[in-house]
């Protein structure tokens, strides 16, 4: 009785939030991989804040078949009681109907079975995809580190194509799905190679740490209050999408200019 519950709650959610997509039209920002997720979802989501944009992003680890609906549709969960879930089934509905519906969506998408990829994917339609790491985290839920690698591809070729793919080229496996997607592509991470994003140096400070950030032969740099080399990978990434933003917005004004 149970199980037939969640399958029906699932895709009334899942159909539900598919209508709200197709009604308020957000740009999509999608977050995968082993590990860093959360690290480079707030990354972006303040990016994107900063600039003045309307942004919802996962709370907590809602990042699941049931948790990615919740996310978007910015509603609660019921857990595992039956009363809870009534008034929230009402309120998933009228998210048909919200007013000042945000223009991005910055989505973290969790992998832990074989398949998960592919349902969230038959919600979302990423316009930007990062791909932080791929390891042995959820490996023992597959038959190899081949099968986990799957899930990934499916993310980047469903990636939009006039979007972008953002790669971290120090894990191979990462690296390998720019061959797997008809998006742009932008890589970055410690490994020297021209047009990536490379990470030159990072030296921990008593608040914090500085990391240099070259580019296109230019060096900048950068300070982040938060410790942990991943940090400054996830931080990396942000430098990366707030490029690649940068170009789109310029390209729509240009666009813009033109129809005028």
């Amino acid at each position: 009785m149970k199980f037939f519950c969640k399958t029906i709650l699932k895709y009334y959610l899942k159909y539900v939030t598919k209508i709200v997509l197709a009604v308020h039209r957000p740009k999509v920002i999608a977050i995968s991989g082993s590990s860093n997720k959360t690290f480079i979802r707030d990354e972006i989501r303040k990016i994107l804040e900063e600039k003045g944009k309307t942004v919802r992003a996962n709370p907590k680890n809602f990042n699941t078949e049931i948790g990615l609906p919740l996310a978007i549709l910015n509603v609660e969960s019921g857990y595992n009681s039956y009363r809870a879930w009534l008034p929230i089934i009402l309120q998933a509905f009228l998210a048909i109907f919200q007013k000042n519906f945000p223009e991005y969506l910055v989505l973290e998408l969790g992998v832990s079975e074989k398949g998960d990829m592919r349902y969230l994917l038959s919600i979302v339609r990423p316009k930007i995809s990062i791909i932080s790491e791929i390891n042995q985290r959820y490996v023992e839920s597959f038959s190899g580190m081949e099968n986990l690698f799957l899930e990934y591809r499916y993310l980047a070729r469903r990636t939009k194509k006039d979007g972008a793919l953002i790669l971290n080229y120090d894990n191979a496996r990462v690296r390998s799905l720019s061959k797997k997607t008809k998006a742009r592509v932008e890589f970055f991470g410690k490994t020297e190679k021209a047009g990536i994003f490379q990470i030159e140096k990072i030296e921990k400070q008593e608040c914090g740490q500085k990391f240099w950030l070259k580019h296109n032969n230019k060096t900048q740099e950068f300070f982040t209050s938060r410790f942990g080399e991943h940090n400054v990978y996830a931080m990396t990434a942000g430098k990366v999408f707030e490029y690649i933003l940068n170009i789109y917005e310029l390209r729509n004004e240009r666009n813009t200019k033109i129809k005028e």
